[in-house]
């Protein structure tokens, strides 16, 4: 089992865990005890083995083994600005897309968002775990909320290419257009609410910088489409 610690790790350090939700997961889930073994990550993706020391109600110290650097991370930073769905559906997003590799999440509220707000403590939690469950070395970042006209002015300064999903016409799909284009300095993806984005909104993003690109024939859910445009830009 992979646990973040946020702290630094080398070879033979002793790391005390604190954490009450880690202590109880290792201890009262996992049942892991004295002398097994863990993964601890410290975030800036490295990691190592370390062996449990010993347990008590208040912490858990193990004794870090060989360290090493992880090796599950994309090749470059996806950033993913989501329009803001309803609370299941948006948890989704943040659990699936870190998964397949999303660096960042930049939620925003654009014209046809019907939530509008996010649970960040909940939203960081499950982020977290979906980053240990898949073998990740980093924890995606979560930002604050943003306006629509906000994300893209943001994205399109960061020196990142820039695409916005909108299925009406003939558009190149993404996974097309990701092969044919140079992606080491990042790509920033934008996925629009429930409703879908407003024909002002393509406008506006393509005046920014914004190539727009199909998801494909079908149309999606938007925590699917979230989850298929990353899926086809993170390596």
């Amino acid at each position: 089992m992979r646990f973040f610690i946020n702290q630094p790790i080398a070879k033979g350090a002793k790391i005390s865990i604190t954490d009450t939700g880690m202590r109880h997961q290792l201890v009262n889930v996992l049942r892991r005890k004295t002398g097994d073994t863990i993964i601890v990550l410290d975030g800036k993706g490295n990691e190592a083995d370390a062996v449990i020391q010993s347990i008590t109600k208040d912490e858990v110290v193990v004794t870090v083994g060989v360290c090493g650097k992880n090796k599950n991370e994309s090749k470059y930073p996806v950033t993913l600005y989501q329009s803001v769905l309803k609370k299941d559906n948006m948890e989704i997003v943040f659990e699936k897309c870190t998964e397949v590799g999303v660096s960042r999440f930049v939620p925003m509220l654009s014209e046809h968002s019907v939530k509008q707000g996010v649970n960040f403590i909940r939203a960081r939690k499950i982020v977290q775990e979906a980053a240990e469950q898949s073998r990740r070395g980093v924890i995606p970042e979560i930002s604050e909320t943003h306006s629509f006209n906000d994300a893209v002015k943001e994205a399109q300064s960061s020196g990142a290419i820039c695409v916005i999903a909108h299925n009406e016409g003939e558009i190149e799909h993404i996974g097309d257009f990701a092969r044919a284009h140079d992606l080491s300095g990042g790509i920033n993806v934008c996925i629009g609410p429930e409703g879908g984005f407003s024909d002002a909104e393509i406008v506006y993003a393509s005046q920014n910088g914004f190539h727009i690109v199909s998801l494909g024939k079908r149309t999606l859910r938007a925590e699917t489409a979230a989850i298929v445009a990353c899926f086809s830009v993170a390596e």
